[in-house]
Formats: C-alpha cells, structure tokens, sequence
C-alpha cells in the first residue's frame, strides 16, 4: 500500500478522523498503533519482525543507559544492523564468495537465499542506530515509553521512502502532547497533493521514456539515449521529492514536524552542493554517524578525502546491494573530492576571464555543468550492472543523430505527443518554482496567509491537475516508489 493509492487514501482518512477525535495525550498511542497496522496491511508476518525490532531497541537503549561501555556499545549496535546486513546484503556476499572461490574450486556451487525484506528496513535501522548511538552520547535519554518508541522507529509516513529522521526531532514531538491545529491540516493538504503532483504527472512521465530506452538499449544510440539519461535524473529527483513530500504532508496532518529531504538539489552550482541539498536527511545521518567518528576534516586534507569516499561509498551500498551502487557512490565521492581539488584554479581562471563568481550566466553554466555530471552517475544507479551502465554510455557516444528528436521518435517511447508536450509543460513549471524557492519564496507560507478563498482554488487545482493527468493520465501506473526498494 502506498500513498499513490486509493487504499493508502481510505486508511489515511480514517487516521485523521480518529486522531481528531482523540485527546491530544493519545496523539503518541495513535500514531504506534497506525504505523503498526500500515505495516500489517503491507506484510502482516513481517510486521512480526518489526515488533522484535522495536522491542530490542527499546530494551538495548535502557541498558545502554545503565551499562553505557564501548564493548555494549559496539555490540548493541552490531545487533541492530545484523537484520539489514542479512536481509539486503547476503546475497551479496554470497555471490562474491560464489566469484571468487569458483575460480579455485570448479565444483563449487551458487549459493543463494530467498528472502523478502522488510518494507523500509534501511530507514527504521538507521534511524534505530541514530537513537541507539544518542544515548550512548547521553544526548538524549532512553525513551520509557514503549508505544511512544515504537511510533518513533515505525512511523508510517517515512516507511516507504524517508527521510530519516532523528531522535531529537520526531522522538521529541511524539514525548509531547501535540496541538491540533486546522491550519496544520492545510499544510499537509497541500504538501501531499503537490507530492502527487510530483510523482504522478511528471515523474512516471519520465519513466515511460526511461524504460522505453534502457530497457531496449541496443535499439537507441545517440540524442535518444542522452535524452533518457537526463530523463532519469528529473524522473528519480520528482519520484523521491514526490514520496517525501507526501510523507511530510501526512506527518504535518497529523501535527509533527518532519526534516526536509530536497532543496532544490539540481539548481546548485557544484557537486558538493548538490549532496548538500539531495536525500538531506541520509547525507546528515552519514556525517553524525560516520563521517564525524572518523576523523571528518580534523585529521588533514588526505585523510579528510578518504573519510569522504567511505562516506559515499555506504552511501552507495546503502541503496543496494551492487557493485553498480557502490561504484555510483565512489564516483560521486570522487567528485566532490576533485570538486575541492579544482577549486582554487577554477578562481583563478574566472578571475583571468575577470568572470564574476557571482554572476548569473556564470551559476547557470555551473547548474548545468552538475546536472551532467550527475546524470552520468545516475545511469550506475538505474543500469542493472556496471557492464550494461559502460553499453548505456557506448550507445549515448555513437551516432548523435539529432533529428531523432523532432522525426517522432520519442512519441514512440510509451506517451503520446500530447502527453509528452504536457510533461515538458509540468517540468518548465517545476523548475521555476523550484528556482522561485530557492530566491527565497516561501510557497506554502504564501498559501497558508491567503484568503481561504485562494487557498481553496489552489488545492482544488492541484486536486484537479493529479486527478485529470495523474490518475487518469496515459501514463498512470501505481507502481512502487523508486526508493522504496532502498
């Protein structure tokens, strides 16, 4: 069941109609048991292991408290990520072991087991491990409460797709009685339909292009291929941007306060930039959890640059078990790192052009410098393996073939003219908004302040706009969120 569902809606309804029912002191009560039961309506006997999981948390946090040594330290923590270990990464390492053995040993076999992971085991762990790693620090206490811990390790709205929230951000609210307020509502409404928005009308527009070409790769070269490379970055950045604003809008529906994922990520001028404002709340959980502990910056240049590339490379087996991942997240770290490097010449050579670093033109060349490069790491990220990412990049470098872009071609590629049209028409209005945002304008405060009668036109807008070219567009598809999966 996800957001993008009539049922998700159905169960959502009925969320809110009891949460305003209910005393404020119950808001905690209600939020454990909904989660509970969103995880029961996806997977009931896996919603078992969930129970364990809490309970081991909440226990292994109060004898952490008492009993606070590194040796408990170490292996509390190890036993919380054994579950994410076995569930996403066995197979993994089976496999390597099947490479590498195989070769020594003719009669040795494929190894294998069938697993299901659990629905959002990367997020619950690492926001587990967050908890667990806070009060050994003593930054926050061991949390008595068991339905209040419960509700902060599973709740519902960041299951799906994040963000990856803190201890001392959703545990703190769910400690507190809460305040209803009507205006809450509004915000949620609005976050949630323009999430729909996102993810409906122009991501999975995206995605029938993305899949019409990587998924028949030997058929396109060229100005095609190049097109579905830039297409997955805006496809993969409006799904998750989509999946967390939804999360956000259920969350401020129901009173809490959840951390942003996205800041215009694509419309800063670096690499590094763009890792500052994309999936936000994983990228500050790696800093705190690893980067930090490591040494960060404090222990010189070289070492800084290779707690840097540990980072990125979690970062990439964070999101799945593959060499393609963990080849995306060194190359990311190896750009930024050579971002760094390069620098003091590039200052020196904008100076010699006397090019001003804070001139329009000059960002703009940036922005689209770090969308390129970005869109090339991402074809590691959605190729199947590294070898079919190298055949994406051949195909892209063969005959460019630009008139493939205006003879049809890529009406061909599961939307029709019009829907194509319509999804460049919804990408022109994302980017301005998204630029309009990053000037400083604050949507939905603008929204919130106006008269009811506006803030009433533009949610039956937005209503109007998923329903009509969401819901019943040529490209509707109920699918998974990309990052569900991670």
């Amino acid at each position: 069941m996800t957001f993008n569902t009539f049922g998700f809606l159905g169960f959502f309804l009925i969320v809110m109609l009891v949460y305003f029912v209910l005393p404020g002191k119950l808001r905690s009560y209600l939020a454990a048991l909904a989660s509970l039961a969103f995880y029961a309506l996806y997977d009931l006997k896996i919603t078992v292991f969930l129970l364990i999981y809490i309970l081991y948390v909440y226990f292994a946090a109060r004898i952490l408290e008492k009993k606070g040594s590194k040796p408990v330290f170490a292996a509390i923590v190890i036993l919380a990520l054994v579950p994410l270990l076995a569930f996403k990464y066995l197979n993994f390492s089976l496999h390597i072991m099947d490479s590498v053995l195989g070769r020594f040993v003719s009669s040795f076999g494929t190894h294998s087991v069938s697993l299901v992971v659990p629905l959002g085991i990367s997020y619950f762990t690492f926001k587990s491990v967050g908890y667990l790693v806070d009060v050994y620090k003593k930054d926050i206490s061991a949390e008595r409460n068991l339905p209040v811990l419960a509700a902060f390790v599973s709740f519902f709205p960041e299951m799906l797709a994040g963000p990856i929230d803190r201890s001392n951000n959703l545990l703190k609210q769910l400690r507190e009685k809460g305040e209803k307020r009507f205006i809450d509502l509004e915000a949620g409404m609005l976050l949630l339909f323009y999430g729909y928005f996102e993810k409906m009308c122009v991501a999975d527009r995206l995605k029938a292009i993305v899949d019409g070409v990587y998924d028949n790769i030997n058929d396109y070269n060229g100005a095609v291929v190049i097109v579905a490379i830039a297409a997955y970055s805006l496809e993969i950045y409006l799904d998750f941007a989509g999946c967390t604003h939804m999360a956000l809008g259920v969350g401020k529906s129901l009173g809490f306060d959840l951390p942003v994922n996205f800041r215009q990520p694509y419309l800063q001028t670096s690499v590094a930039g763009f890792w500052r404002n994309w999936h936000i709340s994983l990228m500050d959980w790696l800093k705190d959890y690893i980067y930090i502990p490591l040494g960060g910056s404090r222990k010189g240049t070289v070492r800084k640059y290779v707690n840097a590339l540990i980072v990125f490379a979690t970062s990439g087996l964070w999101h799945g078990a593959g060499l393609n991942y963990l080849l995306w997240g060194t190359l990311n770290g190896l750009l930024q790192i050579g971002g760094n490097i390069l620098n003091p010449f590039k200052d020196k050579f904008y100076a010699s052009l006397k090019i001003e670093k804070e001139s329009e033109g000059l960002k703009w060349f940036k922005r689209l410098g770090t969308f390129i490069l970005m869109s090339c790491t991402w074809v590691f990220f959605r190729a199947p393996s590294s070898t079919y990412a190298l055949t994406i990049f051949k195909r892209a470098a063969m005959k460019l073939d630009m008139n493939r872009l205006f003879d049809g071609t890529l009406y061909t590629l599961g939307l029709s003219q019009k829907s194509f049209n319509l999804m460049l028409l919804f990408l022109l209005f994302v980017l301005l908004f998204d630029y309009a945002c990053l000037k400083g304008f604050k949507a939905l405060e603008f929204v919130l302040r106006s008269h009811y009668l506006f803030k009433c036109f533009i949610f039956i807008l937005l209503v109007a706009i998923v329903a009509v070219f969401g819901i019943y567009g040529t490209a509707f598809d109920a699918s998974s969120f990309i990052y569900i999966q991670y």
